[in-house]
């Protein structure tokens, strides 16, 4: 995390940025709950999505698959990384909310909070909305007293649109499918139900009831009272991934919540923000 942070504040020096409320990602198309999960195991397009009768048989084959149908789509992906103590209140918290349009132009806003919360944004409670087209890159910074300035992302790529929607997602380096193929690999899973959504099946996944696992992720350890709950379509698109542990960090107590939302897949467009203008 601590490469990460420096490298970010390369990229944010001299900003100083941002409003807006991040979204929860959500979206309400029709569903219709099926009482009885049936999962059709055959692939889709000749190609395995990880899921069986019993839930997700092959991680890696599902996150492969979420992979392959968000491809060249745009959409909104909104993840959240909380550690809170006992009391409820926060240790530390990045979020994430991207808007991505099918060119990859996109709009992000990034949060931090927390007295442990990273300090890729200066010192938190701390807020930046990032802009580009592939050309052009924006940014603002801060909440009241904004800055607004352009910038160039780094040679390895911090900033652009490829950043935010895989390792950029979490302050860690951990992409959305290494979190699904890790997090699935370490807690086993069951279908709980089957919903029709707009057409499309869809399935409910919920851990098996196992209160340990062998987390991969930093943050608390060991992990107990370990919870998952995540939404697949039928051809391997985890629209939903939550995961909530406890374990000890320096000692005190705490609740670790990691999660990912994903939605207007292939309708998602994106627009200049209303403060271009001061920032190009």
């Amino acid at each position: 995390m601590y490469r990460l942070c420096v490298v970010l504040l390369v990229v944010l020096a001299g900003c100083s940025g941002t409003g807006g409320t991040v979204g929860d990602g959500g979206e309400s198309p029709t569903e219709t709950v099926t009482p009885v999960p049936v999962p059709d195991a055959d692939p889709e397009r000749g190609r395995p999505t990880g899921i069986d009768g019993s839930g997700v048989s092959d991680p890696g084959s599902l996150a492969a698959a979420h992979d392959r149908r968000l491809g060249d789509r745009s959409y909104r992906l909104v993840s959240n990384q909380t550690v809170r103590y006992e009391n409820g209140s926060i240790r530390s918290q990045y979020r994430v909310d991207l808007r991505l349009a099918a060119n990859r132009t996109y709009l992000v806003t990034v949060r931090t909070d927390g007295p442990a919360g990273p300090r890729l944004l200066g010192d938190p409670p701390a807020v930046s909305e990032f802009w580009a087209d592939g050309e052009t890159y924006v940014r603002a910074f801060g909440t009241n007293d904004r800055t607004y300035n352009e910038f160039t992302p780094t040679a390895s790529g911090v900033g652009t649109w490829r950043f935010w929607a895989t390792t950029g997602v979490f302050d860690v380096r951990l992409s959305p499918p290494e979190l699904i193929r890790e997090s699935l690999e370490a807690v086993p899973t069951r279908i709980e139900s089957t919903r029709s959504v707009d057409g499309g099946e869809r399935y409910r996944l919920v851990d098996v009831g196992s209160p340990d696992a062998e987390l991969p992720f930093p943050s608390a350890s060991p992990a107990r009272n370990v919870s998952l709950v995540a939404a697949v379509d039928r051809s391997g698109l985890v629209r939903r991934l939550e995961l909530e542990y406890d374990g000890r960090i320096d000692g005190d107590r705490v609740v670790v919540s990691r999660s990912i939302a994903y939605s207007d897949v292939g309708t998602s467009e994106v627009r200049r923000p209303a403060w271009f203008d001061r920032a190009s």
